[in-house]
């Protein structure tokens, strides 16, 4: 044939290149060890710590490429850069090759070698057996020793599991025995201890949260290996770990030394020293039956036809002195934090639990504000004293229902939550409380009138001294709470609309405390013309703006911020003619219209209080920004200059609204997680005997693919979330936009998306998954 080139004919014994593999290339690292390993002729050559370039010439020497390299300079860089490449891969892998010191690198033995695929394998085996699939109840399998025909050899093993899921939970180095060699190695051929020891709490636990950590925590407190105190510290220790558990749980030693060498109240002394006695007066504290501090007393005396409720608050800024060390670390803490198990507190326990507590029957010193009443039950007046003061007693709020002894004090409080405009967003609040190591026991508590009683006069009082300090321009960490946002309103408006339910809310105005109608307009027109704050000319309408203190000119005007609430109370009320789900939407909508709450060293009024001036100063016990406004009044009280400056309070403010936060957050998470286990073993709720059930007629309060929030009891006391995978089946369903239903992604034979699930509708659930670690609940349908 032209060229001397021949075809091959079918007969040809010429290997087809296709046909060469066999199977499954080995790792790089492995074709390596071969290689060189091969050649080995001395013992020590295994022990060796060889360099790239004592590998590359050890190759280059037995495998006589000496001659082609020193010919070909081009092939022996191109030898050498396909070894080093081949290193590198094994420093990654540290299986076959490992690395030693400096960038040397030694080949295993093959005894090694063999340990390692042994230890593989018994650690496949006892996964198959303890990790196999399976349904496993709310608890998670039982441990392996209730079977009682486990081997020696496997509860050894699985303890080792339990060590390791510990470590793995609180952020610790995991065991050394937990590996598959005496060196430490836990990753061999693409088998990872690691990863198996979770795929095995996975599925062990049943549970199919996106993280592993709850089904590790499950089987810890099933199995016996923690209780439920050690189950909350340990999650306690974890988020301080991760850095989002800022409290610290114990106090410094020097700081609790120093506190309990505080003297006890001398309260004669106080009295010759400057301070005000009214020791004579009946103040009681009432608050929960289990209350370990008591930081405020009531009490109200008629006499000479004025009456006075009289409000003492704990004088914690005698104690916590500016700048010192004790104040530092209350500054840091910010506030305490109150768990199913302990208390976090913001100082230590003399102050907290003695000196500061306003215990019956023992004198104390005390920061009173007056508040003297017009025939209308309206403030007249209100003045602060520095002062000693001796309850008379601590009493429950459920013994106050008890007695006539506090009628009037009821009615006063009754007298002004029927007067005030405030929208009715109550929701129970969950209480399991955890005594001992093991036993819980859960309430649910709502506010009855004794408790709304002493809201009503703390907020009367807080808002007293806001007014009282503000005027004479103290800096102040305001507690600010805004007004619903207009986009917000404008898709609360769409989403009744698309419901065709016949509620509209009005626009929240902006106008501030004085303004007229035309300033607001101006800059409402100027923002819209991005010419900020007013600058639109609007000369030919009258313009009634007032003076007011400077204090207040930051404030939405009190008439618009009625207007507001107003409408918001309104479209609440209209709903209460609806059906019931339609009326949950309406309830739940209202409820996301309101903001968080913010400390702020600009006072913007507290619009869900409906009040200009607000300010915390009744909790000093357990509040920083109460301790500031103490601070601020005694400068007030003495004629001294503000304790804390403006940019500082402003540095605080912000402080302290962040720690208030994470705070809650912990709370939220701590109080779920003791109740998943309430609910685990069937505990009963509150002076029920019945055991909680695992299956709910729950209400849809939320639609955002890909989940479903579900209300279990329609209280806002427990909530869950389902995926909507689990509505489904095989049918992709989707959310509409303004989150109201859940349909099929793809029409029907008829060319209709059905509904399958609608906002506020009653829905059937079970539990199908407790996590009793970061507070989240896995539901099903029934």
């Amino acid at each position: 044939m032209a060229g001397g080139q021949r075809r091959r004919g079918k007969g040809s014994s010429r290997p087809n290149r296709q046909n060469k593999s066999k199977g499954p290339k080995a790792p790089e690292d492995e074709r390596l060890w071969r290689r060189v390993t091969q050649h080995f002729a001395a013992p020590e050559e295994w022990g060796r710590a060889w360099s790239n370039a004592d590998v590359v010439e050890f190759l280059t020497v037995k495998e006589r490429m000496e001659e082609q390299f020193s010919m070909d300079e081009k092939a022996g860089r191109a030898f050498q850069s396909k070894i080093e490449e081949s290193l590198a891969f094994a420093r990654k892998r540290q299986e076959r090759i490992v690395s030693v010191e400096g960038k040397t690198v030694r080949f295993r033995r093959p005894s090694e070698i063999d340990t390692l695929v042994a230890s593989v394998r018994k650690w496949k085996d006892f996964m198959s057996r303890h990790a196999g699939k399976g349904s496993a109840p709310l608890t998670g399998l039982p441990h392996p020793s209730e079977s009682g025909n486990e081997s020696d050899e496997d509860l050894e093993l699985y303890a080792l599991l339990e060590d390791v899921w510990q470590a793995l939970l609180l952020k610790e180095p995991l065991p050394k025995a937990f590996a598959l060699d005496g060196s430490g190695v836990r990753t061999w051929e693409g088998y990872d201890l690691v990863r198996e020891a979770k795929r095995c709490a996975e599925r062990r636990s049943g549970l199919r949260f996106r993280d592993n950590e709850p089904a590790m925590a499950l089987l810890m407190l099933t199995g016996g290996r923690w209780n439920v105190r050690e189950l909350l510290q340990y999650r306690l220790l974890a988020r301080r770990r991760d850095g989002v558990n800022p409290f610290p749980e114990t106090y410094d030693t020097g700081l609790i030394d120093h506190a309990d060498r505080l003297p006890e109240v001398d309260g004669d002394g106080e009295v010759a020293r400057g301070r005000t006695d009214l020791r004579h007066l009946p103040f009681v504290t009432i608050d929960p039956p289990d209350a370990k501090d008591f930081d405020d007393a009531v009490c109200l005396i008629e006499e000479e036809n004025k009456r006075t409720l009289w409000v003492a608050i704990a004088d914690v800024a005698h104690y916590v002195r500016v700048n010192t060390a004790l104040d530092r670390a209350a500054r840091a803490r910010a506030t305490s934090v109150y768990l199913p198990h302990t208390v976090l507190p913001m100082l230590p326990p003399r102050l907290a639990d003695h000196l500061c507590s306003l215990r019956a029957d023992v004198d104390r010193l005390s920061m009173v504000v007056s508040m003297e009443l017009n025939a209308n039950h309206e403030i007249v007046s209100t003045q602060a004293y520095e002062a000693v003061i001796h309850v008379k007693s601590n009493i429950a709020y459920g013994d106050v229902l008890k007695t006539d002894e506090y009628d009037q004090m009821l009615a006063l409080a009754k007298h002004w939550q029927n007067e005030e405009i405030r929208l009715d967003l109550n929701n129970s609040e969950l209480r399991p409380r955890l005594h001992g190591d093991e036993t819980i026991a859960v309430e649910v508590k709502w506010p009855n009138d004794a408790t709304r009683m002493i809201e009503s006069f703390m907020v009367a009082t807080n808002a007293a001294v806001g007014h009282l300090l503000g005027a004479k321009g103290a800096p102040l960490p305001w507690r600010c709470h805004s007004p619903p946002d207009r986009p917000e309103v404008e898709g609360l408006n769409a989403k009744l609309s698309a419901m065709d339910i016949p509620i509209e809310l009005p626009m929240p105005s902006s106008r501030k405390h004085g303004e007229s109608d035309a300033h607001e307009l101006s800059n409402i027109l100027g923002d819209w013309a991005n010419l900020g704050s007013g600058e639109i000319d609007l000369s030919g309408i009258e313009d009634t703006t007032e003076d007011v203190p400077d204090y207040l000119s930051t404030v939405i005007d009190p008439e618009a911020r009625d207007n507001i609430l107003i409408s918001l109370r309104q479209a609440q009320q209209a709903a209460s003619s609806l059906t019931e789900s339609t009326r949950r939407v309406v309830d739940q909508g209202l409820f996301q219209l309101m903001q968080r709450a913010v400390y702020s060293e600009e006072n913007g009024g507290h619009f869900g209080l409906n009040l200009d001036a607000y300010v915390h100063f009744t909790s000093p016990i357990r509040r920083y920004p109460d301790l500031m406004a103490h601070r601020q009044l005694k400068s007030l009280i003495h004629g001294q200059e503000w304790v804390h400056s403006h940019e500082e309070t402003a540095e605080l403010a912000m402080h302290c609204s962040e720690q208030g936060l994470v705070a809650k957050r912990l709370e939220w998470e701590l109080v779920s997680n003791t109740y998943h286990v309430h609910l685990m073993r069937g505990g009963a709720i509150g002076d029920s005997n019945e055991p909680a059930p695992t299956s709910y007629n729950a209400r849809v309060v939320g639609l955002k693919a890909p989940w479903v929030f579900l209300d279990l009891g329609d209280d806002g006391a427990v909530s869950g979330r389902m995926h909507l995978a689990q509505l489904g089946g095989k049918q992709r369903l989707v959310v509409d936009e303004f989150g109201l239903e859940v349909t099929t992604a793809e029409p029907d034979h008829s060319g209709n998306t059905p509904v399958i699930l609608q906002l506020g509708q009653r829905f059937a659930c079970r539990l199908r998954g407790l996590d009793v670690w970061s507070g989240s609940l896995d539901l099903a349908p029934i």
